[in-house]
């Protein structure tokens, strides 16, 4: 069932829109400006709902199965599955620090800059990883019923960003990552 590849492919070019923005923020962090906190906010919040919550379960479930399939991927997929949780874990505390600024708390730039570069490269890498070695040996170790029950296992969830009804809460995201995409074209 290729479908659950494809799907797991589109929300790793999303999730790299995303981090693209987040970098851009940065950018402006570095250079003294003023970034957009409450965007940032929205990507992290984004992040820490759709990834940690649907996206990330998935991948785990089909890791199981192939682990049960491909001893030799074992060390990866061990890895890869650490890194969920230090994911979910330091997006938790990016939204934490980013919804204190943008609630008036003072923060130290530096320190949301560093944590915010690490979050992004390490899902960068993180994907990397997934797209080079673990989305292939997925779909040449893994049948049909093993897609079947990593599809029965997880009830899908809409995309709140990228699905065909955006949520409320991601409507000014989601302008802004088109504005920025004519402005790339």
């Amino acid at each position: 069932m290729h479908d659950v590849i494809a799907l797991w492919h589109a929300d790793h070019v999303n999730f790299a829109k995303l981090l693209n923005l987040l970098e851009d923020q940065l950018e402006r962090f570095h250079a003294g400006d003023s970034p957009e906190y409450e965007l940032m906010l929205d990507v992290m919040h984004y992040m820490t709902h759709y990834p940690d919550v649907l996206h990330h379960p998935k991948e785990d479930l089909v890791f199981a199965k192939i682990k049960e399939r491909a001893r030799s991927a074992r060390p990866t997929i061990d890895e890869l599955t650490e890194q969920h949780a230090r994911l979910r874990e330091s997006g938790r505390e990016l939204v934490h620090d980013l919804d204190a600024i943008v609630n008036g708390s003072i923060t130290s730039r530096e320190l949301i800059e560093a944590a915010a570069r690490a979050y992004v490269m390490n899902f960068r890498n993180h994907m990397r990883v997934e797209e080079t070695e673990i989305l292939p040996l997925a779909a040449t170790v893994l049948r049909g019923k093993d897609w079947k029950a990593v599809e029965a296992a997880i009830r899908h969830i809409q995309d709140p960003l990228f699905g065909a009804k955006t949520e409320e809460r991601y409507v000014a995201l989601r302008q802004h990552i088109a504005t920025q995409a004519r402005l790339r074209d």
